[in-house]
This record gives C-alpha cells, sequence and structure tokens, in this order.
C-alpha cells in the first residue's frame, strides 16, 4: 500500500477529534471507511496508532505519527495553494504573520505599494502576539513573521529591525499622563496593572511593583478598552497605542531597558521565497521612510541601509 494524502488527513481528524464518527463527518466518509483506511494505515506502518477500539487515545507511535502528518500536511496544502496561485497566473504568494502594532500602522502602506509592484502576487496576513507568530513559522503555516524576539525557539531565524520604548497606557485624565514626563515603576505601585504579552515576559528592568490583576488580556483593543473603563492601567509599546482613542494616554517608562525589539521571523535554514524576499525588502524600506514619524529605532541591516546578511538562527 501507498500511502496517500487522504489517508494521511483520515489519520489527523480522527487524532484530533477522538472520534471515528466525528472524524467521519467532517470528512463527509462513512465510520467504517474510516475504520478501514485507518486499519491499512495501521498495518503500512506495522504497529497500532490508537489504544483501544474506540479511537480516542493515541500509542506512543500514534503520537510520534501525529506530530509528522501535521507538519507533512501544513507543507502540502502550502506547496498546493503556491501551484494553485502560479495556475492562477500569479507569480507567487506571501504568507506573513504580524504583531497587531506593525499589522495596523505601517504595514498597510508596505502591502499598497507592494500590489502596485506585484499585482499578481497573493498575499495572507494574518495578526497575533509574537509567541503565536513564532509558533506559525516554526511549524511552516506561513514563512515570514514580524514580531519580537523568540528565545526559546531553536529552529528560527530572527533579524531585528527596530526597537522602541514601551511606556504606562492609560486614560488621559489619569495624573500619570497629566505630569507630563516619564515614570518609573514607583509611580505605579498602587495601581492595578493588567497584564498582557509584554508585561509577562518582564522586558523593562525588575518587575513592576504593582498588584497584579486578576485580568490577563492579550488582544490589544481589550486591553485598551479596559484601560478606558478605568478598571487598571497597561504596558505596551508606543506603536500600539498609534491609532488609539483620543482619551488614551502614553506615559514613557524611565526604566533603562523599557523596551521591545521587533524583527523578522523565519525558519532557520531556509530561504524565503522570491516575492517574500521582495516584500521583506519593501517592509525595510518603509520602515527607514517612516521610523522618525512612529518613534523607532532602527537595528542592524535598516540602519544601514546594507544588504542583509546570512540570518543566524535564534537560541
Amino acid at each position: 500500500m501507498r500511502v496517500s494524502v487522504a489517508t494521511l488527513r483520515v489519520f489527523a481528524a480522527v487524532a484530533e477529534s477522538g472520534s471515528i464518527r466525528s472524524a467521519g463527518e467532517k470528512l463527509g466518509r462513512t465510520p467504517s471507511s474510516i475504520s478501514e483506511q485507518l486499519k491499512l494505515f495501521e498495518n503500512e506502518i506495522g504497529a497500532p496508532l490508537f489504544e483501544g477500539g474506540r479511537k480516542n487515545r493515541l500509542t506512543a507511535v500514534g503520537q510520534f505519527v501525529r506530530s509528522q502528518v501535521r507538519d507533512m500536511l501544513i507543507h502540502y496544502d502550502r506547496t498546493l495553494s503556491a501551484v494553485q496561485a502560479f495556475a492562477r497566473n500569479a507569480t507567487g504568494r506571501v504568507d506573513i504573520a504580524s504583531v497587531p502594532s506593525v499589522a495596523t500602522t505601517f504595514l498597510p502602506d508596505v502591502i499598497i505599494e507592494f500590489r502596485n509592484r506585484a499585482p499578481a502576487v497573493e498575499i495572507t496576513v494574518r495578526d497575533a502576539d509574537s509567541r503565536s507568530v513564532a509558533d506559525m513559522v516554526q511549524a511552516g503555516t506561513i514563512e515570514l513573521g514580524l514580531g519580537s524576539y523568540p528565545a526559546d525557539r531553536r529552529a528560527i531565524a530572527f533579524e531585528p529591525l527596530f526597537s522602541e520604548p514601551l511606556g504606562i497606557v492609560c486614560r488621559r485624565d489619569d495624573p500619570l499622563f497629566n505630569s507630563g514626563r516619564a515614570h518609573g515603576w514607583k509611580s505605579v505601585e498602587d495601581r492595578v496593572l493588567l497584564t498582557n504579552a509584554i508585561s509577562d515576559r518582564s522586558v523593562a528592568t525588575g518587575e513592576p511593583p504593582t498588584r497584579r490583576s486578576p485580568i490577563i488580556v492579550y488582544n490589544v483593543l481589550s486591553l485598551i478598552a479596559l484601560v478606558r473603563a478605568n478598571v487598571g492601567v497597561t504596558i505596551l509599546p508606543r506603536l500600539a497605542v498609534t491609532n488609539a482613542p483620543a482619551d488614551i494616554g502614553f506615559v514613557p517608562l524611565n526604566e533603562p531597558d523599557a523596551k521591545r525589539t521587533v524583527g523578522v521571523i523565519t525558519r532557520a535554514g531556509e530561504s524565503l521565497s522570491p516575492a517574500s524576499t521582495s516584500f521583506l525588502e519593501l517592509v525595510r524600506e518603509h520602515l527607514r521612510a517612516s521610523a522618525s514619524r512612529f518613534g523607532l529605532d532602527l537595528l542592524g541591516n535598516v540602519a544601514t541601509g546594507a544588504s542583509p546578511s546570512r540570518r543566524q538562527a535564534a537560541e
């Protein structure tokens, strides 16, 4: 038996749902045909993939096969999408994931100009926090990511683009904002801090001496809504509040390391497609042109305007 993509999809569906019936409904197949295909697959593997007959628990072999099959199907789907794009007279495809602050500020201008230069290239854009961006790049779901340095990933590469200050985000009628100056952690030690992906990473020096809120929010829009409702204050980079409502204020932190670095996240050892390479170069061009407007400090090759060297794997 030669294992087909359809067989792999059957196994993946059963492993994900924990039920032959649910997998059959998802795939439009009868339970008996699902069972037969799984049996043939197990015969080909030479070991059982599920514990017992209910198919709701994987064996050790099944767990390993699931991880391999997931990556294979992602790669297959991406390759098929690229072929289909070419068949529709497209010249390529750009799959990008970005932190929301980048996706909603200068990235739209990059996309507009890129579309003018290469109208046949298909572009997909997803916004997510930096950890999720790194996850998608590592899994092969997307090719190009824009986010913060993922220190716990060894299978990816990181090229820094810019750094920007972190600050206290509060209402404009808050005394912190009306003081007209930068503040340290001590200024908010009696305040409720709404935690998020930025504050959880403890980017700033020392742990902020604030009362930790039971509310943990990873969506910037929700964070700002809670700040507007006077639930508490939060810590965000300046870029994240560029398009915030007029009653939201940004107070710079005068802590020495109160900043974040944003860069390009790719899979280590893999070259970008021509379309993604062109798109990334346009990102660099727009950053050089708009850095002062957004208060960004350019880093590395973006700052010098030099051609990027081979990116090193993140350690």
